[in-house]
């Protein structure tokens, strides 16, 4: 993918200037665990506001350098949690099919626990060289990579393996550690996960 070593490049420069769902019986419903934002640790809640206002503001620096159509988390934020997962931005790509969904992970004591970018686009065999067709929803995991202070060489790093074996790859990055799921790519589904290990 030549294309994200550009995106890549492109957000450098800009600094300078989940998964399936088990099943289970047919008899048997899932309880759906609804928390409100409000209710979230307040260091917590803080944390997400903050990442918000900073991705925010790293779509609109990013949107300078290069004409991708990006889109903001909607501020304030008063989604609630739905099994400890709190959706901040969910939406289709503008340019090509598919769409990308940026998530908040939490823990039973309502305490943030990392980020997801889930990505579903055209099937890999439709997708030209560089991906451009997927270049919005890669483009947001690596402005949360960003965001989170995280090495983008080593996340570029990371992606390209797990592209190329077409499976998963994971690394450690300050307190933060990075899965690069890839497993489904012939599909044009794959994901990002950011989750905090301290």
């Amino acid at each position: 993918m030549k294309k994200v070593l550009l995106i890549l490049l492109a957000v450098i420069l800009v600094g300078c200037s989940g998964e399936g769902t088990e099943k289970k019986k047919e008899a048997e419903k899932e309880e759906v665990v609804t928390v409100k934002f409000e209710e979230v640790d307040s260091e917590s809640k803080a944390t997400v506001e903050k990442f918000a206002k900073d991705y925010n503001a790293a779509v609109d620096l990013f949107k300078q350098v290069q004409p991708v159509e990006l889109v903001k988390i909607p501020e304030p934020i008063t989604n609630e949690l739905n099994d400890f997962s709190q959706i901040l931005l969910d939406t289709d790509f503008k340019e090509y099919k598919g769409h990308y969904k940026l998530v908040a992970k939490y823990n039973k004591d309502k305490k943030i626990i990392g980020y997801n970018v889930s990505v579903e686009g055209l099937p890999e065999k439709e997708v030209n060289e560089e991906g451009e067709e997927w270049q919005e929803g890669i483009t947001s995991a690596v402005l949360v990579a960003q965001v989170l202070g995280l090495d983008l060489d080593k996340f570029s790093e990371s992606l390209g393996e797990a592209e190329e074996k077409k499976g998963t790859h994971s690394y450690t990055d300050s307190n933060y550690k990075v899965t690069n799921l890839f497993a489904d790519l012939k599909s044009g589904k794959f994901e990002f996960n950011f989750e905090l290990t301290k």
